[in-house]
């Protein structure tokens, strides 16, 4: 899959651990691994990840169970 070949691997390793505490985060607190680099409407299509809008912290993030064990190999 193209977006997630460029994701950070921090930025992989952030979204597996909120994962495993069920929490999503906040877009703005990965600007420094580079999410902007990577397609989230083609992760969310390919069911990795969704994305909703939060009122409070805006655009957020998590990873689906498929998510999860695509990217925790």
């Amino acid at each position: 899959m193209k977006g997630e070949m460029k994701m950070d691997n921090s930025l992989v390793k952030i979204l597996i651990e909120a994962k495993k505490l069920n929490k999503s985060i906040p877009a703005k607190f990965l600007l420094k691994y580079d999410i902007q680099m990577v397609n989230l409407s083609k992760l969310e299509d390919d069911g990795l990840i969704l994305t909703m809008k939060s009122k409070s912290d805006g655009l957020v993030l998590k990873l689906t169970l498929k998510g999860y064990h695509h990217f925790n190999k």
